[in-house]
């Protein structure tokens, strides 16, 4: 019954509204006289008082008219629309006459009024208004709407910058979205863009601004070649921009000084932070299984488990899709090539590569696969390679190593590979350069021992080689390679000799997991040439990838 009252009581009082709507329209019984600048609006008096309380402080039984001052900007639509508002409680808006609509309902206390165009900003947000409300929002302290252009420009960036309307905003609010750890970018690159064509737009009276702006780009997480092809032609004329390009290079040239050099931000963005994932490998028994890290709990969990017949395959993440290939099937090794998409968990099987192999080394560089050695399956050691383009998805023999090897390691640097170690038939202490853009291979300086199933990771300009066996013992000394010297050094040993493990460079420190029969995860810190204790991962593993993949994608539902 009292559903059934209120349904009732809704309906009258919105056909007492239109009533009374109705007869406003027809300027019958209005008693009345609002006056905005040069415009006089008949209405009724129980009208603007029951809407507003700067009308109910100033009418009373007597008043036939009131003025208001100052309005003579005022708009007569705004005034006819918040009339029509005062009657019926709906309200038909653009976006241009909004901000007008908003000043007069400031003017006459109308707060129903202001949160009705508040609430109509804040749906019709857009690639093409965002910075106009934006500004907005700022302008008059509009927090809440500010929050919400604020993440809406922080996730839709890239397609912003596209805007006329962008290229026409301050230094200031540039500023304030390259500052944002939310902006939704894969790589640096892309928020640098955003600053390029900002300042291109007028470079003679922007460019004094570049020594501020580029101070929010985080120049460390950007590839050198692109440093010097795109961020120091822009920033040639400024001594600040300089500056900070040069501390750039010794980040990325001397890992061990990077403490020194505080006035850079090399924290990724929130949607470029990456976490380690293990695949494949063995414990107790061969796995497929994909771990992943949680550094919010520093701690590791089973992400998916690929139910894969194939043992000790290489892998790689590209293009938020896991590529897996080659291995072991039934003993024997195969050239099988499967692709994991990380967002849906899709699998599909790709062009297989021309050789079976097993124990090989896989890497990536410029969207391309190259793998590497290994061995084939009729268990004989080899030296081909082969690149892999996954648009074209075919698989293309380059040109093969120096010497047959498997159980190297390989480490990148720019464009260039390097295969170190490994076995041969009598052990291997060698390494090898791969030169991508010439296609060709050469010998480069030997490490001091012998290693087979170690790990390898590139800093900066150095490669480290780290543990492993030689033929007779288990190592826990780490090696580290100066590409510019041209040599190997000896740093901090491991707490414990350890093969089978993996390492990687990650948050500006060396990680290096696993091993046989090891659950540890260390971190080696480059400045401080110390290992440290980093947990643990749940089981003991060996042989595996250790790779990184960006974090926003990694969700486990």
């Amino acid at each position: 019954m009292s559903e059934f009252n209120g349904e009732v009581y809704d309906r009258h009082a919105k056909t007492i509204l239109k009533r009374m709507f109705g007869i406003y329209e027809e300027s019958s019984l209005c008693n009345i006289d609002l006056v905005v600048g040069n415009n006089r609006f008949p209405v009724h008096k129980l009208i603007l008082v029951t809407n507003s309380d700067f009308f109910k402080s100033r009418i009373n039984d007597t008043t036939s008219e009131i003025i208001l001052e100052d309005s003579d900007d005022i708009l007569a639509e705004s005034v006819q629309k918040t009339i029509t508002f005062f009657y019926l409680g709906e309200i038909d808006l653009q976006l241009h006459q909004v901000v007008n609509i908003i000043k007069f309902s400031k003017i006459i206390q109308a707060l129903e009024l202001e949160y009705c165009c508040l609430a109509y900003l804040e749906k019709i947000i857009d690639i093409e208004n965002v910075i106009f409300i934006d500004d907005f929002a700022k302008q008059h302290g509009y927090l809440q709407l500010l929050e919400q252009t604020k993440v809406y420009i922080a996730k839709n960036y890239l397609e912003i910058i596209q805007e006329d309307e962008f290229l026409n905003i301050s230094y200031e609010r540039l500023g304030e979205f390259l500052q944002s750890d939310d902006l939704n970018v894969v790589r640096e690159e892309e928020a640098f863009h955003g600053l390029k064509i900002w300042v291109q737009k007028n470079y003679e009276s922007r460019k004094k601004h570049l020594d501020t702006l580029l101070k929010y780009i985080r120049l460390p997480l950007l590839p050198v070649q692109f440093i010097l092809n795109e961020v120091t032609p822009l920033c040639y004329d400024s001594l600040r921009c300089c500056q900070m390009i040069l501390d750039t290079f010794k980040y990325h040239h001397n890992p061990e000084k990077r403490h020194v050099l505080p006035s850079l931000n090399s924290n990724p963005r929130k949607c470029c932070k990456q976490t380690l994932l293990i695949v494949g490998g063995q414990n107790a028994t061969i796995s497929s299984e994909i771990a992943i890290y949680n550094a919010d709990d520093d701690k590791w969990s089973t992400y998916y488990n690929l139910s894969n017949e194939t043992a000790y395959f290489g892998a790689v993440v590209l293009n938020n899709k896991l590529i897996t290939m080659g291995g072991v099937i039934d003993d024997k090794a195969t050239n099988k090539v499967c692709c994991f998409d990380l967002i849906t968990k899709e699998k599909t099987e790709l062009q297989a590569m021309q050789q079976e192999r097993k124990f090989f080394a896989v890497t990536v560089i410029d969207d391309q696969v190259f793998v590497m050695g290994g061995r084939n399956n009729k268990n004989e050691l080899i030296n081909s390679v082969e690149r892999y383009d996954i648009v074209t998805n075919t698989w293309t023999n380059v040109d093969h190593m120096l010497t047959t090897r498997n159980g190297h390691e390989i480490a990148v640097v720019g464009k260039k590979i390097y295969a170190i170690e490994g076995w041969s038939s009598d052990g291997l202490n060698t390494m090898e350069m791969y030169d991508t853009q010439q296609d060709k291979w050469t010998a480069a300086p030997p490490m001091k021992e012998k290693r087979n199933s170690f790990a390898a990771v590139t800093m900066g300009n150095h490669i480290y080689a780290i543990g492993g066996q030689d033929g007779s013992s288990i190592l826990k000394s780490v090696e580290r390679f100066d590409i510019k010297s041209q040599t190997w050094t000896s740093v901090a040993c491991l707490p414990e000799p350890n093969y089978g493990h993996k390492a990687i460079a990650f948050d500006d420190k060396i990680i290096c997991v696993g091993g046989q029969n090891s659950k540890s995860v260390l971190k080696y810190d480059p400045g401080t040439d110390k290992w440290t204790d980093h947990g643990s991962i749940s089981e003991p593993r060996s042989y595996f990838n250790l790779l990184v993949a960006p974090m926003h994608i990694m969700k486990n539902e």
